[in-house]
């Protein structure tokens, strides 16, 4: 059966445990709040973990928390849990090989241990690149795979396969596909981060008045979304 991740994480018939770990996480994301991130994890854990739906939610909640980290630079708390969730990703690629959004949030969390250890580019780089081109062959339709993948081409040196472009063209992807479920748009941190990283892409690229129209939309959608409000949109405007 095809994973399809946006409807596996909003769907209206997920349970109730399942419905706070999304508020928790997303509340985690605009607080920077490395304490909700954690619990957001312990909630998940006490939910049983017995079929794909179940295990690839979990793997979700692991790789939100590792990129919550990267806020504040939380090296401990990334090392505390970055094996644990390799490992259960790992497992379920193995179980699942047609799942995209798999082999994407490896890629993502491969890119989390480069951006914390540059030296790790070496041996991690190429594999983050072709699980992130694996994740969008496999699931063309999936936001989160398009996202990961956008992610991967801005933040990889243009001398090793990164391409702003490239971000640019998978993260307005991303976004369409998330906003094609509007209904799946309520404490979604992923969405709004999307947005983020849109806008950088369109300042990187000398397009500044699409990154303040992305920054506005955010704000429309997230009033409280602070990383948007007092630094990016701001830098963005001061830059015309």
């Amino acid at each position: 059966m095809k994973l399809a991740f946006a409807i596996f994480i909003f769907s209206a018939s997920i349970a109730m445990a399942q419905t706070e770990t999304d508020e928790m996480m997303y509340q985690a994301y605009l607080q920077r709040s490395q304490s909700l991130w954690e619990k957001a994890l312990v909630t998940q854990l006490k939910l049983p973990t017995k079929n794909s739906f179940e295990k690839l939610r979990l793997a979700f909640t692991y790789y939100s928390l590792l990129n919550g980290t990267m806020a504040s630079q939380n090296e401990t708390l990334f090392d505390k849990h970055v094996d644990t969730a390799k490992d259960l990703i790992k497992e379920f690629m193995a179980q699942n090989p047609k799942s995209g959004e798999a082999p994407a949030i490896l890629s993502a969390i491969y890119g989390n241990e480069i951006a914390y250890s540059s030296l790790k580019g070496m041996l991690l780089g190429s594999k983050s690149n072709s699980l992130a081109e694996k994740g969008i062959k496999l699931e063309p339709e999936s936001a989160l795979a398009w996202r990961i993948y956008g992610t991967n081409k801005f933040y990889t040196p243009a001398a090793f396969g990164g391409d702003l472009e490239e971000a640019v063209k998978a993260f307005e992807k991303s976004i369409a596909l998330f906003e094609s479920k509007p209904d799946q748009l309520k404490s979604n941190w992923l969405y709004i981060d999307t947005l983020a990283l849109l806008g950088q892409a369109y300042a990187k690229t000398d397009a500044t008045d699409k990154a303040i129209d992305t920054y506005e939309k955010a704000l429309q959608h997230e009033p409280s979304f602070g990383w948007v409000k007092f630094s990016l949109l701001p830098a963005a405007q001061k830059s015309k």
